[in-house]
């Protein structure tokens, strides 16, 4: 998938850098600075430049009038560039839906068909752009899909465009993101005709604010006045408004976005140098034997744990949650009800706490992805903890606060398969849910793609 890259400059030496929007951590590639950019929960503004001036606006006005046939003798009243603020969410979206299928009993004649449920799930990554600001005369309501050549620039107050009016920012992150709520439902709603939906979560949900670039130009044509709305990077009138046009803002900003303010990305506890990852929240220090999971702008200490599983060597991070619901809480007890799901290979294994097992990573397939989390929850494997040195397959993007409500969406999907666990009293609300555990599980396969960062040496501990 596409994404937006953004430039800044380095702030150990100055030099031009660009990265992904949303990057976590990465490497000067002029001085070698180590930074940190990004953590969960932080809103980074940014901007795209406009590619017009106030002349090339007015021509693209101009040319607006001729190719629709109007007459050229207007008087210009005023042209003035505008920077619209967008949320951008990205993430990853799963939906279970149940749909009636009715199928023969049999080839007697007195035989009626038999109404059988089939359950459908449906996963993807989404990306979605919700405007900020409240004004409709601009007529823009989302970014649309922007090509990667034309990388965002970071927000600082000294680069952005002195010339340019920003709108204010009415719209909360929560406003927003129920607005993408909104937007996901529907689709959800377009592609399941005819289905009943039952659950969905959101998750991974990437936020930032970017402001997009539109010229308005007004001119008085016969005694009327109409206002042209001209996109800064494509230079086309993309909207028409009949009536002057003059924005008056209060400078409001409720978005609680941050400018980028890079930091070292340093050991909490030795001063070494982390490893560079375009999208981790779990940093090991090779120095120090330490590990640290990235949360609230902070380094928080916690442990590194390997499993060896399908004698795989492709280490990918999980959350693993210990689950109980009713009066079930071993896997001896799930079993009586999953049968055939949840193999009890070893006599041991029956009073095994249960475990749900969430991927925290990120895979194109989410399909995939979806798979290899659910055949670990119903063959509950027995696990040899160690520590070891080996190389991610895959970054751990998931905070535990996300990977317990795609639980919710994980015992909905293995509710869905048996009768016996329709009752409220099986609803994940009512279940009883320990702290996660992240743990990373050698796989035989890749699910999160090739890694794009080479670990250098000194980072060969990291995981």
């Amino acid at each position: 998938m596409a994404d937006y890259s953004a430039a800044f400059n380095c702030p150990g030496c100055g030099s031009p850098l660009e990265t992904l929007e949303g990057t976590i951590s990465l490497q000067c590639s002029y001085c070698g600075l180590i930074m940190r950019l990004g953590s969960p929960g932080r809103i980074l503004k940014y901007f795209y430049d406009s590619k017009m001036d106030n002349f090339a606006a007015k021509f693209a006005a101009e040319k607006y009038i001729k190719d629709n046939g109007f007459s050229l003798k207007f008087t210009p009243i005023s042209n003035k560039l505008y920077h619209l603020p967008f949320y951008r969410f990205k993430g990853m979206s799963y939906a279970l839906y149940s749909e009636d299928v009715m199928s023969e009993m049999g080839e007697g004649d007195y035989d009626l068909p038999m109404r059988n449920t089939v359950f459908h799930k449906r996963c993807r990554n989404f990306d979605l752009t919700i405007p900020a600001f409240d004004n409709k005369m601009f007529g823009l309501e989302s970014l649309g899909v922007r090509p990667a050549v034309m990388p965002l620039t970071v927000y600082h107050k000294e680069n952005f465009p002195s010339e340019s009016t920003m709108l204010d920012i009415t719209a909360t992150p929560e406003q927003a993101e129920q607005t993408a709520m909104i937007m996901f439902f529907f689709g959800v709603g377009m592609t399941a005709v005819d289905k009943n939906y039952l659950s969905s979560e959101m998750i991974g949900e990437g936020l930032s604010v970017i402001y997009y670039p539109v010229w308005a130009y007004s001119v008085e044509r016969d005694g009327m006045v109409s206002t042209m709305f001209i996109d800064g990077l494509t230079k086309d009138v993309y909207h028409k408004g009949y009536d002057s046009f003059e924005y008056n803002g209060h400078g409001t900003d409720v978005s609680q976005a941050v400018e980028l303010n890079p930091v070292q990305h340093k050991c909490p506890n030795c001063g070494f140098d982390l490893p560079v990852s375009e999208l981790s929240l779990y940093y090991y220090c090779a120095n120090c034997d330490r590990s640290y999971m990235l949360k609230d702008d902070n380094y928080y200490l916690t442990e590194l744990r390997c499993a060896s599983h399908e004698n795989g060597e492709l280490y990918h991070p999980f959350w693993k949650f210990q689950f109980a619901v009713g009066e079930i809480d071993t896997v001896g007890k799930f079993s009586k009800i999953l049968t055939g799901e949840i193999p009890l290979i070893k006599k041991s294994k029956a009073n095994n706490p249960f475990y749900l097992y969430i991927p925290a990573f990120r895979s194109a397939d989410l399909n995939a992805l979806m798979s290899v989390g659910g055949r670990l929850c119903r063959m509950q494997p027995e696990l040899s903890f160690c520590k070891k040195s080996q190389a991610p397959a895959a970054d751990m993007i998931l905070p535990e606060s996300e990977g317990l409500e795609l639980a919710r969406f994980y015992w909905n999907l293995l509710r869905s398969k048996y009768m016996f666990l329709c009752g409220k009293k099986y609803d994940f609300e009512s279940c009883v849910i320990k702290g996660g555990e992240l743990v990373w599980l050698g796989l035989d396969r890749s699910y999160g793609g090739p890694k794009k960062v080479e670990l250098k040496k000194t980072h060969i501990g990291y995981l």
